[in-house]
């Protein structure tokens, strides 16, 4: 029997793409979402961001994929290329304001200007430390990890976004911008900072043509955290939460990313979406 944290036998995102391939190969289906545009995803070689990367492209997107970790997010970027996408991977680190400056300007020039912006390096990294057993510069690296990046993202690909005439910018939040669990109490800081400084991006940059908004995973099975998800007290606590009984895999964050990327989401900004099965409704 399947266990209860494994993804389902089949994966939503991949059953969406094989039909609309079978539909377009025979004269039917609709057009893709993102034909043209042009997005960069950060945190590309993990779990979630690699899915990112995979949906933007499959719906026409070129992509440059970035990532601290160079092999992982030029395996990825390789893997589109190889199924024809426009994509590009390289090291990036996202708490170098220096290095965030130069991938934005590589962005432009490999693919003439920026459409879209996914924000997405970060994570807990399953630490679970107690609040007294929290040390400063733990807190510190919690907080550049995941709100001081989306900051100097934002920022650099923000300022080229608006010279272009406008775009998307779609956020990697967490569950934990909602709510808060023992010995989280630091990543449910830097992420609570995230889904403020979206809404205060949206306002200020609506003027510029740029949408600001969020998606909020809640528990997810990634590489980055599969470690914590094996302990049975802290799988247990979580399956105890999710309404839809099982923990996500990558693949089922992608709708919201792309629906938020994409013209249908013209009127949609400071918003959040929550993936969660359901985890902040208990």
């Amino acid at each position: 029997m399947r266990s209860c944290i494994d993804p389902p036998a089949r994966s939503v995102r991949l059953c969406i793409i094989h039909c609309r391939a079978s539909a377009l190969q025979n004269g039917g289906g609709t057009a893709l979402r993102l034909e043209g545009k042009r997005a960069v995803v950060t945190g590309a070689a993990g779990g979630i961001g690699s899915a990112i990367a995979r949906g933007l492209a499959d719906e026409g997107a070129a992509v440059a994929c970035l990532d601290l970790h160079e092999a992982g997010v030029q395996e990825v970027a390789g893997s589109l290329s190889a199924v024809g996408a426009r994509a590009w991977g390289w090291r990036c680190d996202v708490t170098d304001p220096a290095d965030v400056d130069a991938a934005a300007a590589r962005s432009v020039e490999l693919m003439g200007g920026i459409d879209i912006l996914c924000a997405n390096a970060g994570g807990s990294q399953g630490e679970m430390i107690p609040f007294l057993d929290l040390d400063l510069d733990t807190f510190r690296r919690m907080i550049e990890r995941n709100l001081t990046s989306v900051f100097l993202c934002c920022s650099a690909f923000g300022r080229q976004m608006a010279k272009d005439g406008g775009g998307a910018i779609v956020v990697t939040s967490s569950q934990l911008a909602e709510i808060v669990r023992p010995g989280m109490g630091h990543y449910a800081a830097a992420k609570g900072g995230v889904k403020q400084l979206v809404k205060a991006m949206a306002v200020d940059l609506s003027p510029v043509g740029i949408r600001v908004n969020a998606m909020a995973p809640g528990p997810t099975l990634t590489p980055g955290n599969k470690e914590m998800f094996e302990r049975p007290e802290v799988r247990e606590a979580n399956l105890r939460t999710i309404p839809l009984g099982r923990i996500a895999e990558p693949d089922e964050m992608v709708g919201a990313v792309i629906y938020l990327a994409s013209d249908e989401a013209t009127f949609t900004t400071g918003a959040t979406i929550l993936v969660d099965g359901g985890y902040t409704i208990l």
